[in-house]
């Protein structure tokens, strides 16, 4: 996606682009120049690079084109604070190989941070940044006492006392329910917790929060699916009923409101064409960062089902979703209006509800640096931001496996 996705993009402020890059919740402020331009090509910066930048500003001085020195660079860090290291694993991450958005590769980007030592901040950024992941989920035990260690200046040894009493507290809780809605408010309790008395205290009080994993991010998927499902439902009959669409798919004939029909109607071809060799995932030329764990049917109807998803597919799904939901339904109220379309202020106020949306759940903001946040940014800039969407997909996905 080195191209430009439209050729004529609308203005947009640099104020508007400060307020997507300023958020509570990310704990830090982006001082990158941003102007319209960014949300017309997207900058390639890899998680290679990311890491080299890191371990420069903590102390590296070899030469930043060796793997093999960056690499010993890291395993002296990992021995001076006796953290556990799989070395090829650090060979693999300065060879353009990303951590995969998991829970175990989270943990071995905690034990990065650990051994160069960051501060909350410090390990803020690399997460939104350089990992392009949620810096911590506080429906997770082990993610709470990685914040609170962050905070506190404490190292990973004392991080892992914590874990074991923590555990050794959660395994003990009785069986209740959850009592706080949104996650973010246990990320609020945590700041004002400063002894590790507190801290296993505090996790004692609300055991039933952290039994919980990702309740609020699943309690807004699913309300918004079942809007998506019901206006992609709309939007099928409409064209139908006015002959909009040329080309009659006979396999949507009798279509109703569900998954299937959404997601065609969002991507504008019927998926069910592309299995195997020619699917999304491996067939398409988005970054991989935008194809990995892309909410399809699959994940969506796990989510319907309350079924566990990465921390990466929940997000990307809420992220679309909304975006579905906010423009689908700007777009069917005002289908009868000739060439109508999406302004600067329609972007505005997606980016605003869409960071209002992602805080509640306890996931950071929009980040134009992530290419999933940054293909949507993108579609939502544009004055037709549905049709932005499809034309994207058919550039990068449907032409390729057609031949085109």
């Amino acid at each position: 996606m080195s191209e430009n996705l439209y050729e004529n993009a609308g203005e947009l402020t640099k104020k508007c682009l400060d307020e997507i890059m300023d958020g509570e919740y990310t704990f830090l402020i982006d001082d990158e120049e941003y102007t319209e331009e960014y949300l017309k090509e997207y900058p390639y910066h890899s998680f290679s690079d990311g890491l080299t930048e890191c371990i420069v500003k903590h102390g590296f001085i070899g030469d930043i084109d060796s793997v093999e020195e960056k690499t010993a660079f890291v395993k002296q860090k990992y021995g001076e604070k006796n953290i556990p290291l799989n070395i090829s694993n650090i060979r693999r991450w300065f060879t353009e190989k990303r951590p995969l958005s998991n829970r175990t590769s989270r943990e071995l980007v905690y034990q990065f941070c650990f051994a160069m030592k960051m501060t909350l901040e410090e390990t803020t950024e690399f997460f939104l940044k350089i990992y392009f992941e949620c810096p911590f989920n506080f429906r997770a035990g082990n993610e709470v006492i990685y914040y609170f260690c962050f905070a506190n200046g404490l190292n990973y040894s004392i991080a892992q006392g914590l874990k074991e009493k923590a555990s050794d507290i959660l395994k003990q809780a009785e069986p209740e329910e959850s009592k706080i809605e949104f996650t973010t408010a246990i990320g609020a309790g945590l700041k004002n917790i400063h002894t590790k008395k507190e801290l296993l205290q505090y996790i004692a009080e609300n055991s039933a929060e952290f039994l919980v994993n990702n309740r609020t991010a699943y309690l807004h998927a699913n309300e918004l699916l079942n809007e998506c499902t019901d206006l992609a439902k709309k939007f099928f009959d409409f064209e139908n009923e006015f002959n909009f669409s040329e080309e009659k798919n006979p396999h949507h004939a009798e279509k109703k409101q569900n998954v299937d029909l959404f997601l065609y109607m969002l991507f504008g071809i019927d998926l069910l064409q592309y299995k195997k060799e020619k699917s999304f995932a491996k067939a398409s030329d988005f970054p991989e960062l935008v194809k990995s764990n892309f909410p399809l049917k699959m994940q969506l109807s796990k989510i319907k089902n309350n079924e566990s998803v990465s921390y990466e597919t929940i997000r990307k799904s809420l992220i679309l979703l909304e975006f579905y939901v906010y423009f689908g339904t700007m777009f069917y109220e005002n289908r009868n209006v000739p060439f109508f379309d999406s302004g600067e202020d329609d972007f505005e106020s997606f980016v605003a509800e869409t960071n209002d949306l992602l805080t509640s759940c306890g996931y950071p903001v929009l980040y134009v640096r992530n290419p999933f946040d940054w293909l949507f940014m993108h579609c939502a800039n544009h004055p037709y931001p549905l049709q932005e969407f499809k034309n994207a997909v058919t550039r990068y996905y449907v032409d390729i496996v057609d031949g085109f």
